[in-house]
């Protein structure tokens, strides 16, 4: 028995990834982006099937045959075909499923009736494409989908497991923050009556970051980087590179202390270019390669909270639905494409200070130390 999903909300970012699997489905072709997130024409997979897991001992396959242009529903390894549907079908549920969605007010909302009733006639009672569990463990946890793919270039026949972010709601993250993933700044300059007067700013609203700004300023307080709060966070980012926590630590303390200029990533490494705090002898080489490095650990994989293996955990690529409902994609045949689109469309986002406990400041063994905390986000415009 499927599962209804009438009434069902998710919230945008989650009905993404039905979306997508309804497109791929009707259209049979996904598209690669260029460096600007543009559709390149000329370079695409063909969809040859979609493999879900809706029950625990059970995967499914959704089958492509463009010729018919029909999609089989079918049991993995198993004769039994449980339904034949035409593909246009999937570009009208498709379509209403995005209308609907984009209309829709509030961030968990329900699909449009008709999308419920066809997603009960293709066995989906799970909208949120659940991991199949053997891929999962061959792939990782990072993928949002199992496709089966043509490259339409080279004709090789692969599994692919992608990720799927979404313009048509709030930006996504690229890399959380959390508990686990402030930096330890130590403090020249301070005494006990500081840390008292600095620790009770508010801006009546909240913390009042910018007020805390001014006074590390007023007071002639300096910052040096001590250490991450949390050594699995420190040991992941020595998987990326053993310089990589005084890297990223680095632009922390640019963002929410040093600059008043763009927080961009590419922006922010251009400036930790020119300061070049390791002293290397190819600062401009050696900068933006180890942030590429560090976004891609993010997006493949690598949290503050969790011990990382240093194993990427998207095997395909990343698929993104435009603002206009197209979807395109960077897969592994582009991957320095994708490090590229990575570095030019993220930036460093100030964080609550209140929801993730950073911003004051705490003493240990006498010394005075201020933990400082950022997420990566991607960006509104891409470039």
């Amino acid at each position: 028995m499927v599962e209804s999903i009438v009434g069902k909300k998710l919230n945008k970012g989650e009905w993404a990834e039905f979306y997508v699997m309804l497109k791929l489905l009707g259209e049979g072709k996904l598209y690669t982006a260029d460096k600007t997130l543009k559709k390149k024409f000329d370079s695409y997979l063909d969809i040859l099937k979609i493999i879900r897991q809706e029950y625990d001992t059970q995967v499914l396959e959704y089958i492509v045959d463009e010729d018919a242009e029909c999609v089989t529903v079918k049991l993995q390894n198993a004769d039994t075909v449980l339904a034949y549907i035409p593909m246009p079908e999937f570009v009208k549920q498709a379509n209403h499923l995005f209308n609907g969605i984009k209309r829709a007010k509030g961030m968990s909302v329900p699909a449009p009736s008709s999308v419920c009733e066809f997603a009960k006639v293709i066995y989906v009672g799970k909208p949120k494409a659940p991991a199949v569990k053997a891929l999962k463990k061959q792939f990782g946890g990072k993928n949002d989908i199992f496709i089966e793919v043509r490259d339409g270039q080279t004709s090789i026949v692969s599994v692919m497991g992608f990720s799927i972010k979404s313009k048509f709601c709030q930006n996504p993250t690229l890399f959380n923050a959390g508990s686990s993933s402030q930096f330890l700044y130590k403090i020249s300059g301070c005494d006990d009556a500081i840390m008292q007067e600095f620790n009770a700013i508010s801006d009546g609203d909240g913390r009042g970051w910018r007020l805390c700004k001014k006074y590390i300023s007023d007071h002639n307080l300096t910052l040096s980087y001590c250490k991450t709060q949390n050594p699995i966070y420190d040991e992941n980012l020595c998987l990326v590179r053993e310089s990589m926590s005084k890297i990223i630590a680095w632009c922390v303390k640019d963002r929410l202390i040093d600059s008043t200029e763009d927080n961009k990533v590419k922006e922010t490494v251009e400036r930790m270019i020119a300061a070049n705090p390791l002293s290397m002898s190819n600062p401009a080489v050696y900068y933006e390669k180890a942030v590429k490095d560090f976004l891609m650990a993010g997006f493949t994989g690598m949290t503050a909270a969790c011990k990382w293996d240093g194993k990427e955990q998207v095997n395909g690529g990343y698929i993104v639905v435009m603002d206009d409902g197209d979807v395109i994609c960077y897969h592994s045949n582009d991957r320095e494409t994708f490090r590229d689109y990575l570095y030019r469309n993220t930036y460093f986002e100030y964080v609550s200070a209140e929801k993730y406990n950073w911003s004051r400041i705490i003493k240990i063994d006498g010394e005075y130390y201020l933990p400082l905390n950022i997420s990566v986000r991607f960006s509104t415009h891409t470039r």
